[in-house]
């Protein structure tokens, strides 16, 4: 299971009739999206790419979402992550959300802290949700309540929050895949391997470390060196067992020094953004931004957003010169975009298969 999920590629090539329809110049719809259905958090983590929006406690609505998720599944949208500007599970309303998700025939994900996330809610929605990432920053106490900046004792909520995860995923006979997510820091390094034990005897399906990024607009500036971090990646691999995949992104930290091989940013045809407050954008990037606002969802349907003059003119803004300028150096849509350059830019023996 764990062995399909292709963390540090894409999965865009399992949709060709989408991508048929893409490149012969058809309105296609989104296939996955990210949505914040909270702007609070519980946690102010050091590492956090959307500070700039302050953790504003605004609550995506259930009754504006729900009527809208029939609409984009109907139109071709296949999963939602729910995870945006803040912590999901700070919305009461989160647990049926996800429920109503994939009654509507969307895969739902959820990306947490986890310390909100107890048996109860675990029992009452983890059948929904096709994948849970736990973002867990440290093995240590003093190393995680350094970097999520929280409450004492949060480690171990979390801690317990994930065993009970996996026991309910046991007991419910459940195909949901459990992972935990490590952004490598300077003050968690030494803990990576050790975070990796105790991952694995909670009974989860994965580990994934990854680099920190710089968010253009975020208010954390963190310099970090990775000429070593290949050494971990190595010392990690050891504990991989047939049930238990460690993904260490090397690729993630390549990119970090490598510029865009693409003139054209055409994965936002694929993906898109909502936060809490309703506002559809193309990317996380450009999020709380009004001049990259598609629409907003208490306004207009999901349909009419997509389809609107406004939300093409923004698409079509990012060519080689914005994209080279504005976005960050690693993003989700690499890897689609790159593979749909080739596919716009094939090479001159491409019918010699």
């Amino acid at each position: 299971m764990a062995d399909n999920i292709r963390m540090d590629s894409h999965k865009l090539l399992f949709h060709p009739e989408r991508v048929a329809d893409w490149l012969n110049g058809k309105t296609i719809y989104p296939i996955e999206m990210e949505i914040g259905i909270s702007g609070g958090c519980n946690h102010r983590c050091v590492f956090c790419a959307v500070d700039y929006m302050e953790y504003k406690p605004r609550m995506l609505k259930a009754d504006v979402l729900i009527p809208n998720l029939k609409l984009m599944g109907e139109k071709g949208l296949r999963s939602i992550i729910y995870a945006g500007e803040g912590e999901p599970l700070t919305n009461p309303d989160a647990p049926e959300i996800f429920n109503r998700t994939k009654e509507n025939g969307i895969d739902a994900a959820m990306s947490t802290n986890g310390v909100l996330f107890t048996k109860e809610k675990a029992n009452d929605c983890l059948k929904s949700l096709s994948w849970v990432r736990f973002s867990i920053a440290g093995a240590t106490d003093a190393t995680y309540e350094k970097i999520h900046q929280c409450r004492k004792g949060d480690l171990q909520r979390a801690l317990k929050n994930m065993s009970d995860a996996a026991a309910v995923k046991r007991e419910q006979k459940l195909g949901t895949t459990l992972g935990a997510q490590l952004l490598l820091l300077p003050e968690n390094k030494d803990e990576v391997v050790t975070l990796a034990k105790i991952i694995r005897e909670t009974g989860f399906d994965y580990f994934t470390v990854k680099p920190f990024s710089q968010h253009p607009s975020s208010k954390a500036k963190l310099t970090v060196d990775y000429s070593e971090a290949e050494d971990i990646g190595k010392e990690l691999r050891q504990y991989e067992t047939e049930d238990f995949k460690i993904y260490f992104r090397s690729k993630s930290i390549e990119n970090l020094n490598m510029e865009k091989p693409y003139d054209f940013c055409d994965g936002l045809n694929f993906m898109t953004y909502m936060d809490a407050n309703g506002d559809v954008f193309p990317c996380i990037v450009f999020m709380g931004q009004d001049d990259f606002i598609y629409g907003n969802i208490n306004e207009k349907t999901f349909p009419e957003i997509w389809e609107s003059e406004r939300a093409k003119k923004i698409r079509a803004m990012f060519d080689d010169a914005f994209i080279h300028k504005y976005c960050r150096k690693t993003c989700r849509l690499d890897e689609i975009n790159k593979y749909l350059y080739e596919l716009r830019h094939p090479g001159a023996h491409v019918n010699f298969i």
